[in-house]
């Protein structure tokens, strides 16, 4: 009795917990896959009682559980990349796939179409099982690439369930080394190394989910301030390496305060929200737009120069205040102040910000709802500790209020 089928079933038993334990994941396949992980445990279990005892009536249920468990693979597949396919179309597949390699096996194991299928069946599946968490975040917008890879699936098992009727006595008559590696893999390797594969395509998934969510401000939408300026700060260099322009501009909602106090905190976070939709909208991806902290937000504009940043932050300047927020019966019309830098040679993103930062204060002084550019100073290290100092006690100040609106 080989004791490779035993070490077949260990592996799924050792998968199967991940499994379970991202069942709650939003991507939401993690059931299926668990489901399907089990059904082809209990296969093999069975399969393997039936080779080893000598008892082919127990193989009917172990081949039943097998096309089972390639169903619910399927499906998982099907929901992990969010492929239009139908559920009747994935129970189709997995019988046909199922019947393909039972046929085959009834010309004879050591056939040479029998030898064909398993050899194709397992190039199919390791082009699944290494492309799968490689390409399925570069791909997964793409049609052809959910097509193929259920496509390659269905082959795989094809190839797996002739696989799966082959004792060592037939493999042994049919020698070859490219054969004998593929049964051997396909026997012993492919279903946990699939799995194994599936796990991380859902936690590169998750992983990516929760990078986004951290590159991104939860009230707004906006950029986080951390992301803006690692963001900003890659833009600025590769425009400055290749002596193409970039612009930055620093944005503060006028009489912010105001509103807060007038209106309440919730119109007052309502209002950022409108305010960063709008400037969305009017920006339509051309610049990198983020919230550095409170009302106080940031655009890093490529390719732009001084006086193109300046007619952006103009129109800026006119779509908010000519797009008020709220209802009907209570609209508040919102302002903005705008300070504007270009980067020159040599800059950090932070040497540009931090002369925004001076123009904005210049907008405010001139009486707001305007915007000025930045006149070209030299940003020493003093200047840019203070600016350091000053937007971290921007940052903790906007986390302590966060903080009590939520728990009053």
């Amino acid at each position: 009795m080989s004791i490779f089928p035993a070490i077949s079933v260990i592996a799924h038993l050792a998968l199967l917990p991940a499994f379970l334990r991202l069942r709650g994941s939003e991507t939401a396949a993690s059931r299926h896959f668990s489901i399907a992980c089990a059904l082809s445990t209990i296969a093999t279990v069975l399969l393997m009682a039936a080779t080893s005892l000598s008892i082919p009536i127990v193989a009917m249920p172990g081949y039943a559980a097998m096309i089972a468990a390639l169903f619910a693979i399927l499906l998982g597949l099907r929901r992990l990349l969010a492929s239009p396919v139908p559920t009747g179309v994935c129970a189709m597949l997995a019988l046909a796939a199922a019947a393909a390699g039972l046929l085959v096996d009834f010309g004879g194991q050591d056939s040479f179409g029998a030898r064909m299928i398993v050899i194709a069946g397992c190039g199919a599946a390791l082009l699944v099982v290494i492309g799968l968490p490689i390409l399925e975040g570069r791909a997964k917008d793409k049609p052809a690439f959910r097509a193929v890879a259920i496509g390659l699936l269905t082959v795989a098992f094809t190839g797996f369930v002739q696989a799966l009727g082959f004792t060592p006595e037939t493999s042994a008559s049919a020698a070859s080394p490219v054969f004998d590696l593929s049964l051997a893999f396909l026997q012993l390797s492919f279903l946990p190394a699939l799995f194994v594969a599936v796990i991380l395509t859902i936690e590169n998934r998750v992983i990516a989910n929760l990078r986004t969510l951290l590159a991104r401000d939860p009230l707004t939408g906006a950029l986080s301030r951390r992301a803006l300026i690692e963001d900003g700060e890659r833009t600025i260099a590769d425009c400055l390496a290749h002596h193409r322009p970039a612009a930055f501009l620093q944005l503060d909602l006028d009489y912010f305060k105001q509103i807060n106090d007038h209106y309440g905190h919730a119109c007052g976070d309502m209002a950022l929200a409108h305010f960063v939709a709008t400037v969305s909208a009017f920006l339509d991806g051309r610049g990198i737009f983020g919230r550095i902290g409170g009302e106080e937000f940031g655009i890093v504009l490529p390719d732009h120069t001084e006086q193109q940043a300046a007619a952006v932050a103009e129109a800026i300047c006119h779509t908010v205040r000519d797009t008020p927020v709220g209802r009907a019966h209570q609209r508040i019309r919102l302002t903005v102040s705008i300070g504007i830098a270009a980067a020159a040679p040599g800059d950090t993103i932070m040497d540009v910000m931090i002369r925004a930062d001076l123009a904005l204060y210049d907008s405010k002084a001139d009486g707001r709802d305007r915007c000025s550019i930045a006149r070209q100073r030299h940003i020493d290290a003093s200047a840019r500790a203070l600016a350091a100092a000053a937007a971290q006690l921007r940052q903790a100040d906007t986390s302590h209020q966060d903080q009590l609106r939520h728990t009053a």
